[in-house]
């Protein structure tokens, strides 16, 4: 497996697009189950609905400008994914071009049997995503490893268990966001063997009793007063929550929806605790996330006067500042602490509820676990990092953003195809393109430590992600103990932690502040 990954890596590097403009990988959704039929065995079920994922071949395009996709009413070709093979890239490159590996690796679609197409992952490929999977079992086998290396009477190896537990779900997570809902049945397997071991069971009964906490809450009495005097009563809202979440949503949401994604946030707590807190534990180093409510929700309907209103009477929102930009925007936050909750709230429109969960989370996880107890960090660059990086490892995509990233907007990342002259591309992959902005544009952290999140450009964001997925994966301890304090101090960049004297992906040592 291992000489694999690494063939893998190299083929991945060496894969371009000769198009100008980043790889999308697209969801296509059937009029009917009788024309969806065809590709029964390629479909993947996301949100509730059946899709065909891949790229595209001809017919399907993006207008970036416009946001728009348009699509041929005849033939549509598709480099699709096989959801038992996360592994497959269904194309090989030849003088810039994809070619198919055989003819069942494209499929043709015609226009008129499609109902919608939406783009699942704006700056992904199927050969990304085949290496970002060879990443990720890549450090699944580390954890393994390090858990195996420790005596399995001790409360470190239960530790080092659940974070080997916890990073498999992790992976069944993303494959079943992605495409690879049939390799994720596979994985889902494996972890049933790995949970059954003695060892863990009483760190694991914490995720655990998290999950099972899920339950049905009254409204809060002020939006039920609001509503009689908004809507006349037409507006009905619900509530759901868990152990440490909280959703206030309007009927217009599915309550299977709000469930989901209070699981889907239960999740990632557990999973972040598992990676970053459980195997550190010490004294000088302590799990600040509280084991109560800190984050919750509220989703109203879609018009302006709601927007204000519900929020207003709800949290107390001043609306006094920049009302009328704010209107135009689908959703606000207000900044929690040690005292008081995150809190968000938005309008309810076509969005994409997990994404939303999982970056307003990360921004919740990043302020108490880097804010020292306090529930807060002054480090508008850590908290976008590990609102990105949440969002990335669990869903393979960051559409619930503060800031929209668009390596197009900045010109960034127009390096040469390889034997191709005059030809410019950008990454073939979300992590080339984020890595290579990073490598390429990105300020040093010392300097980043100083911007506030208005001041960010899309340089700023790339580097932001690639640092904390470097420090994430490949410093450990140290890692999470300098980014705690950078959490705490503007200027805490002198420090003990070295770079290691190579890294296996993207050169990525060449982000490193020259500090380091």
């Amino acid at each position: 497996m291992t000489s694999f990954r690494r063939a893998l890596s190299w083929t991945v590097a060496l894969v371009v697009l000769a198009t100008g403009a980043p790889a999308q990988v697209y969801a296509i959704h059937f009029k009917t189950a009788k024309q969806e039929k065809k590709f029964s065995k390629l479909l993947v079920e996301i949100d509730g609905q059946r899709f065909l994922v891949g790229e595209a071949r001809s017919g399907i395009t993006w207008d970036r400008g416009a946001g728009k996709i348009h699509y041929s009413p005849k033939d549509n070709q598709l480099f699709v994914a096989d959801p038992s093979r996360p592994d497959l890239v269904p194309y090989r490159i030849e003088k810039g071009e994809r070619v198919p590996l055989s003819r069942k690796h494209v499929i043709t679609i015609q226009g008129r049997t499609i109902e919608s197409i939406h783009i699942l992952m704006a700056t992904e490929s199927l050969a990304g995503l085949a290496r970002e999977y060879a990443i990720r079992l890549d450090q699944i086998e580390e954890f393994r490893a390090e858990r195996d290396a420790v005596d399995k009477i001790t409360v470190a190896w239960a530790a080092h268990h659940v974070r080997l537990v916890t990073s498999m779900q992790r992976l069944e997570r993303w494959l079943r966001n992605t495409a690879f809902a049939k390799a994720a049945d596979v994985l889902a397997k494996q972890l049933v063997k790995e949970a059954r071991a003695v060892r863990g069971k009483a760190i694991r009964a914490r995720g655990e009793k998290a999950l099972a906490s899920l339950h049905e809450i009254e409204p809060a009495p002020v939006l039920v007063d609001l509503a009689k005097e908004i809507s006349g009563g037409r507006d009905t809202f619900h509530g759901r929550e868990t152990q440490h979440l909280r959703i206030y949503y309007v009927d217009e949401i599915p309550d299977v929806l709000i469930e989901e994604a209070l699981r889907l946030g239960e999740e990632i707590i557990e999973g972040f605790r598992a990676e970053f807190v459980d195997p550190y534990l010490s004294e000088d180093y302590s799990d600040f996330i509280p084991d109560h409510i800190f984050q919750e929700w509220l989703f109203v309907p879609d018009s302006d006067e709601a927007f204000e209103a519900y929020s207003k009477g709800l949290w107390n929102v001043n609306w006094e500042i920049d009302r009328k930009q704010r209107l135009t925007m689908s959703g606000g936050s207000l900044t929690g602490n040690a005292t008081t909750t995150y809190k968000k709230y938005g309008r309810n429109r076509d969005r994409d509820l997990p994404a939303i969960v999982c970056h307003d989370l990360g921004h919740a996880i990043a302020g108490y676990h880097f804010g020292g107890g306090n529930g807060h960090i002054d480090q508008d660059w850590l908290s976008e990092a590990v609102a990105y990086y949440v969002s990335f490892e669990y869903l393979g995509r960051n559409s619930g953003t503060c800031i929209a990233f668009d390596p197009q907007r900045g010109g960034y990342v127009k390096r040469e195809i390889a034997g191709v002259e005059g030809e410019k591309t950008v990454g073939i992959s979300r992590r080339d393109v984020y890595n290579e902005v990073a490598l390429i544009h990105g300020r040093p952290i010392d300097q980043l430590a100083l911007k506030r999140l208005f001041e960010m450009d899309d340089a700023d964001l790339a580097k932001s992600w690639s640092f904390f997925d470097f420090i994430a994966r490949k410093r450990g301890a140290a890692g999470q103990r300098w980014l705690r304090a950078a959490g705490k101090n503007s200027f805490a960049v002198r420090t003990e932690l070295k770079p290691p004297d190579s890294l296996e992906i993207n050169h990525l040592q060449r982000i490193l502040p020259p500090h380091l």
